[in-house]
């Protein structure tokens, strides 16, 4: 088998570095932990839990992700980030991967979102399929932040097994991160010259929240489901309104 580097950056995440380093760590040959600088925590929790630790101020999901990649030891990368773990089936899948040039270039993984202590099978977030094992000489982290995601040029193969996300989120967790989320995307959008109309936040918002429960059949997960579609819509709608802000 072709040895694997395991990355993830952070910032600020010592409460949950140890157990994401820790899930990895049995099945690939490094763990690598690009530090953004932080101000808690996070390196030393991330060393003692088996990682290497490299430092680079943030400037970025996309760009700190490809730094990662970069500096890896290893051509075969597995990506995960703080607020994940991989369970021992696909443990065991990703260990078992061997690169190629007839081979996949990169290899999907089902990422298990939880929200208040379960996980979500309706929203449209399962099984939530993202490349996460990858041939770096054959892919990129691209995307507008803060939403990135790998590019392989080359067939993409799938991982058994689960990327369990967040399993300690709760509701009000999720309205947080999904508000300076949008700030972030917004920032982006207006960095790159987009200005949405004045329509964009309500259009764009209510399809969200559409997609959500009729072709996403968030009513699956009850309560929750209607908090990840609506908490989303209001998300989607403050992205494009201040987007529109900054660009007026």
């Amino acid at each position: 088998m072709a040895p694997i580097s395991a990355v993830l950056i952070a910032l600020d995440e010592a409460r949950r570095i140890g157990d994401a380093v820790r899930s990895v760590r049995p099945w690939v040959d490094e763990v690598l932990v690009l530090d953004g600088g932080s101000s808690d925590d996070t390196v030393r929790v991330a060393r003692v839990a088996g990682a290497r630790v490299e430092r680079h101020p943030f400037d970025g999901f996309v760009q700190q992700k490809q730094r990662a990649t970069d500096l890896a030891t290893f051509d075969l990368v597995f990506a995960i980030d703080a607020d994940e773990r991989v369970d021992a089936e696909l443990g065991c899948a990703i260990a078992s991967a061997s690169e190629g040039a007839d081979g996949p270039a990169g290899w999907s993984v089902r990422r298990l979102n939880y929200l208040d202590g379960a996980p979500l099978r309706g929203t449209g977030w399962y099984p939530d399929a993202r490349i996460r094992l990858f041939d770096r000489r054959r892919g990129r982290w691209t995307g507008r932040d803060p939403h990135d995601r790998l590019e392989v040029d080359g067939p993409i193969g799938r991982l058994d097994g689960h990327l369990h996300h967040d399993p300690d989120r709760t509701a009000q967790a999720y309205r947080a991160s999904t508000l300076a989320h949008a700030e972030r995307a917004a920032a982006a959008m207006a960095a790159g010259g987009t200005r949405p109309g004045p329509a964009s936040p309500v259009l764009h918002g209510a399809a969200h929240l559409l997609r959500k429960l009729l072709i996403g059949r968030a009513w699956r997960d009850g309560r929750r489901g209607w908090t990840v579609a609506t908490v989303g819509a209001r998300g989607v709608a403050r992205k494009y309104r201040r987007a529109r802000e900054l660009t007026s």
